[in-house]
């Protein structure tokens, strides 16, 4: 029933939720299920959510609390009140793609992300000074790097084999680069900041661009710190791989003429020009063999230019070997190979060759040991210059079998068995010979009878099978089925089966006579009288119900009312949720032995509706609505109109004190049952009425 508020309704509304705020009532209030998360130092925390880690609070990070989760990290996100973080803090992550850092971090670790190959995206802010040594090595995936203004340090190997980058601009704050800061990677183009002033060993060794200039204030640049100008760097496994196409040429170094730039370009064979100028015309020297060339390796040829010091590299084929005459060093023989050699006058090398053997005079063959039928023969030869003997096989001549004989016919249950006999060495063979082909005769029997033979019998293709049916006493034959089709038995109930070339299934079902008809109950029908039972109710008289049986007696049906033999097997209402259903049930005690049969086979019982005292718009529990709806039948009555909205069932259910009528005593007493429950109270209706 829908449920409807009135004046009345609301005002008691009203009344109870003033209650609760008085009293102090509360409810729990469900909370949301948060990410994993943890503590990293003593002000820190951090949220791994979706793949995000998120490390916000205040000061140093000092433990890494997400190690379990480690390999779900994709993205990082440092806050800005973190003031410091612990050394390999990342390294290793293959899942770690991008990472934030905050504004109050001054220095990256060292090793903090190396060996993270998917990381692609770094965003630096404001404020940091010092990336330390090996903190993004090896970071493969990265292809650009975007550092703030504040960065004055790069440490040894900070960015080594980051070979996805292709450019690279440093800021002007920047002082000082590391011993291979920046080795391998594919940077096209380099721009060194204003203030540089050292630049570590191999910094940018194995790279891409081809000329850099190297500002006034640098001091100091490392060995091998520029090279050769590379086509491309990739990295495999722990090694870096570069290339170069064409003639091999350095780096250009650009920079202030007899400064620092020009003194390392000068020790290093660098192309060297001043900033602004444009390239030089060389001006080579002769060339001077760098490396001989021998026999069999080239050499080396270098010349270089006076004006820039740049050098030039040629190959100097190989000479070739300068052989002497083939001298024999042991002559061949029957079946021996010679060798001969030769040595070349430059290197004093050494190649020898075979000399093919020398054939043998051989004999004929001759036989030694004839073949037999089932063993090889052997026969012979020897050379006439060195006396070597070769044998060969002569392959046994095999058996010369005669007929096969049966010796034990095959049935269809198992094979036969047969022999023959060689003709030259009397030796006996056996063999199988394979059963005959067969067919089942699957016999099923229903209740009542026999077949015999029965179950499953194997019969040979083309044979024949009689099935002898035989029926129980009070039984008789009821049909005949072979492969779905219906048989008749002969005379003397026989069935038969002739010339099988197929799986048979026969079925024979037997069908009991019937005896004479006797008096007998059919079925039991309860009918309850009432059509409200309430749940709180206690008792049941057999005034509420009516029952009969109906009975066959000769072939004739009668209908026999058994409610004054019947008495229920329960005293009580059936414990039930509020507006279910109740079973119950009912023994016969009367004397009619066509209901006692009855009754030994089956139960007498009946499903009842029931319904919560006091419910009347069926919301399964006794509230303020209920209350309302009692008042309003109550009302509506006094006007002199009996249609107050309400089923015959809600005036029963309203009608809690069962005086016959809904009137203003029940919704006082359902109010009352509301108001002890709401606060805490079992209600007891009894208690109520009084």
């Amino acid at each position: 029933m829908r449920k409807r508020k009135s004046g009345i309704g609301s005002r008691l509304l009203h009344l109870f939720l003033s209650l609760i705020l008085v009293t102090g009532i509360g409810f729990p209030m469900s909370l949301p299920v948060s990410a994993i998360e943890g503590t990293c130092g003593s002000s820190t925390k951090w949220e791994l959510n979706n793949g995000v880690l998120t490390i916000s609070g205040s000061g140093a990070v000092t433990l890494v609390g997400w190690g379990a989760y480690s390999n779900e990290v994709t993205s990082v996100v440092i806050g800005d009140g973190i003031t410091s973080l612990t050394s390999s803090m990342f390294v290793n992550n293959k899942s770690l793609k991008s990472i934030v850092f905050g504004k109050s971090l001054t220095t990256i670790p060292s090793s903090f992300c190396s060996n993270c190959s998917a990381l692609s995206s770094i965003q630096f802010a404001d404020g940091l000074q010092t990336i330390s040594k090996n903190a993004f090595t090896n970071c493969v995936s990265l292809k650009a790097l975007n550092l703030p203004s504040t960065v004055t340090e790069i440490g040894s190997q900070a960015f080594f084999s980051c070979v996805g980058l292709y450019s690279l601009t440093l800021p002007d704050s920047v002082t000082t680069i590391g011993d291979e800061a920046f080795k391998g990677n594919n940077v096209k183009t380099l721009k060194l900041g204003k203030n540089v002033k050292t630049i570590g060993k191999e910094a940018f060794r194995y790279s891409c661009f081809s000329e850099v200039e190297i500002p006034d204030t640098v001091t100091s640049i490392g060995a091998n710190a520029f090279s050769l100008v590379y086509s491309a760097v990739s990295r495999s496994g722990n090694s870096l791989n570069y290339y170069y196409t064409g003639t091999p040429i350095y780096v250009t170094i650009i920079g202030k003429e007899g400064g620092t730039a020009q003194q390392y370009a000068n020790a290093g064979g660098f192309p060297f020009r001043t900033p602004g100028s444009s390239a030089h015309t060389h001006s080579w020297s002769d060339w001077s063999v760098k490396k001989a060339a021998g026999c069999e390796t080239a050499g080396e040829k270098i010349r270089t230019c006076s004006g820039c010091q740049q050098s030039e590299l040629q190959t100097i084929p190989a000479t070739g070997h300068s052989w002497s005459d083939w001298k024999t060093e042991s002559a061949a023989g029957c079946g021996t190979d010679g060798v001969s050699a030769r040595s070349c006058a430059n290197c004093g090398k050494k190649e020898t060759k075979t000399i093919p053997a020398t054939e043998h005079s051989w004999s004929d063959w001759k036989t030694e040991s004839a073949a037999s039928c089932e063993t090889d023969g052997v026969s012979a030869r020897s050379c006439a210059n060195c006396g070597k003997k070769e044998t060969k096989t002569i392959p046994a001549t095999g058996h010369h079998w005669g007929e096969w004989i049966v010796t034990k016919q095959p049935t269809v249950d198992a094979a036969g068995e047969q022999e023959s006999v060689c003709a030259n060495c009397g030796k006996k063979r056996t063999g199988s010979v394979a059963a005959l082909v067969g067919y089942s005769v699957s016999v099923s029997v229903s209740e009542g009878g026999s077949v015999t033979p029965s179950n499953e019998i194997k019969v040979a293709e083309g044979g024949s099978i009689t099935l002898k049916i035989t029926a129980n006493p009070d039984w008789k034959l009821a049909s005949v089925f072979v492969n779905g089709s219906e048989m008749h038995p002969n005379s003397a109930n026989e069935i038969l089966l002739s010339d099988i070339r197929s799986h048979q299934n026969v079925s024979v079902v037997f069908q009991k006579i019937e005896q004479p008809k006797k008096r007998k109950c059919n079925f039991i029908d309860v009918t309850p009288k009432r059509t409200v039972w309430l749940t709180d109710e206690s008792g049941i008289s057999m005034q509420d119900f009516a029952i009969s049986a109906n009975v066959t007696d000769q072939g004739m049906v009668s209908w026999l009312d058994v409610t004054a033999d019947c008495v229920p097997d329960m005293t009580g209402m059936p414990s039930s949720e509020p507006y279910g259903s109740g079973t119950v049930r009912f023994r016969y005690q009367g004397s009619d032995t066509a209901v006692q049969e009855y009754m030994q086979q089956n139960s007498i019982s009946v499903q009842i509706p029931l319904y919560l005292r006091g419910d009347g718009d069926g919301s399964c529990e006794v509230d303020v609505i209920d209350a309302e709806l009692a008042l309003q039948s109550y009302v509506v009555r006094l006007t002199g109109s009996v249609n107050d909205g309400l089923s015959e069932v809600q005036r029963t259910v309203l009608d809690v004190d069962g005086n016959g009528e809904t009137v203003l005593e029940d919704a006082v007493y359902i109010l009352k049952y509301y108001t002890q429950r709401f606060v805490g109270l079992t209600p007891d209706w009894d208690k109520i009425f009084v």
